[in-house]
């Protein structure tokens, strides 16, 4: 008989954009104004648990809240990623990376986020990189040349 395992599970997001006269795909990074070594991340936080809500509005929600990016429309989740963690309760963590896209035309931004949970009053630093340069630390970047390819083959989801 299988054995099931608790997990933490958690929602990442390439926020994705090609501006007219650009011709690159950029993605939308963060950097921890107050913690330099956290490295450059995409958005991404825990779900709120129990189906109180999809994968997709995780990485809506999260991307809203640490980032403040406007006009999000979500695209698809990617894949996952399993990694044995010691800092919640939970020894297991599963991150789900989907892909969104945005028009908001700002190039970088501060932020403070706002939030119900232990991020609530962190300072990020926004902005937007060409994908293919955008220098993402932690391994985060694992399903970002799948996105960009989805993105890029114009069959987007439209907004409401």
């Amino acid at each position: 008989m299988p054995v099931f395992l608790e997990f933490r599970q958690r929602a990442a997001a390439y926020v994705l954009r090609r501006l007219p006269g650009r011709a690159e795909v950029e993605v939308l990074v963060m950097l921890h104004r107050d913690q330099p070594d956290a490295g450059v991340q995409v958005p991404g936080g825990g779900a709120h648990g129990h189906g109180h809500e999809t994968i997709g509005e995780a990485a809506m929600r999260e991307a809203r809240e640490e980032t403040g990016v406007e006009g999000l429309v979500f695209g698809e989740a990617l894949g996952s990623k399993l990694m044995r963690v010691s800092d919640f309760a939970e020894e297991y963590q599963v991150t789900t990376y989907c892909w969104l896209r945005t028009e908001d035309p700002r190039d970088a931004w501060n932020h403070t986020v706002t939030s119900g949970d232990g991020d609530n009053g962190l300072r990020m630093h926004c902005e937007f990189r060409p994908a293919r340069e955008a220098g993402i630390d932690w391994e985060m970047d694992g399903f970002l040349p799948h996105a960009v390819s989805r993105f890029a083959s114009g069959t987007l989801p439209t907004a409401d």
